[in-house]
């Protein structure tokens, strides 16, 4: 069993915030030179070595590269983290693994994502209950300018919302008749972080962003765990998602420069373009882009 524990563990206070609201801001959560070197690489290759996938949001996308495997590299640290892994399991109450990993560079007019809950896919992935969280990680400076993360605030109450296509498009939406009364009678949250700063959200908090409408990029990392009771009942064709015990490193790991390479040397999902026969959808590892955003 891992003995590694976090320096920084989440108060009580913060758990409850979590709970009662469905999201969690934690300020200076990372120091941001243990992150600059991810903010740097990500300003020199902002196509994080062609590992990004376009995701179709009515005519409006953004780019993401998503990986599972958690190896040696930068990426594959970050989320083996105690500080990271104990806060998700302090929130979720049990053990976690990692569900997947993924980096959104929104470029200046890029990156509208429409409001969705994690749950809305990882539900068809045959996950039984909504015992997931995600942790976003500022890289760079996220403000409402550039299209920071938004909330709607006590939104995971309402439970699982249906998602329905978007018209002339492959992606799907949390049900638009319904969304725009929750949207109108909850609080909108704009999650302005400073480099470092971190907010975690449950699987049924649901979110979305607006355009970068800056001349700057706009770096956001999301690590999502699922309790390991959790594991999909169903694997086929999603072996990335079952159970694999999380090998956690201290939280000293990015001061002590304990990784091997940035985004080169991680193993990230493939970009395919091969469409199904069936449907005429595109697939990526067996996953439709209407649902990648929440891969």
């Amino acid at each position: 069993m891992n003995k590694i524990k976090t320096e920084f563990p989440l108060t009580q206070a913060q758990i409850a915030h979590y709970h009662e609201h469905g999201y969690v801001i934690v300020r200076n959560f990372f120091a941001p030179e243990e992150i600059e070197p991810l903010r740097q690489a990500c300003d020199r290759d902002r196509s994080l070595n062609n590992t990004q996938s376009e995701v179709d949001y009515g005519g409006i996308g953004f780019k993401l590269s998503v990986w599972s495997e958690l190896g040696d590299s930068m990426l594959g640290v970050i989320p083996r983290m105690a500080r990271v892994v104990d806060a998700a399991e302090a929130l979720e109450g049990e053990e976690c693994y990692h569900w997947h990993s993924k980096i959104v560079l929104k470029k200046p007019t890029e990156g509208s994502v429409a409001w969705h809950q994690g749950f809305g896919t990882w539900y068809e992935d045959y996950c039984l209950y909504p015992k997931l969280v995600s942790c976003c990680i500022a890289i760079n400076e996220n403000t409402r300018k550039n299209g920071c993360l938004q909330i709607a605030k006590g939104s995971h109450h309402l439970g699982r919302i249906e998602n329905v296509m978007l018209p002339n498009s492959n992606s799907s939406c949390a049900d638009p008749e319904r969304l725009k009364i929750v949207l109108d009678r909850l609080e909108i949250v704009y999650c302005e972080l400073q480099q470092g700063d971190a907010v975690f959200f449950h699987a049924n908090t649901l979110h979305g962003s607006d355009l970068n409408e800056t001349n700057d990029i706009r770096v956001a990392l999301f690590c999502t765990y699922n309790v390991v009771s959790n594991e999909p009942y169903n694997l086929d064709n999603q072996q990335h998602h079952r159970y694999i015990p999380l090998e956690k490193v201290p939280d000293s790991a990015l001061r002590e420069k304990q990784y091997n390479g940035i985004f080169e040397t991680q193993k990230f999902f493939e970009v395919e373009t091969a469409d199904d026969p069936k449907t005429g959808v595109s697939i990526r590892h067996g996953r439709t882009k209407k649902s990648i955003a929440n891969v």
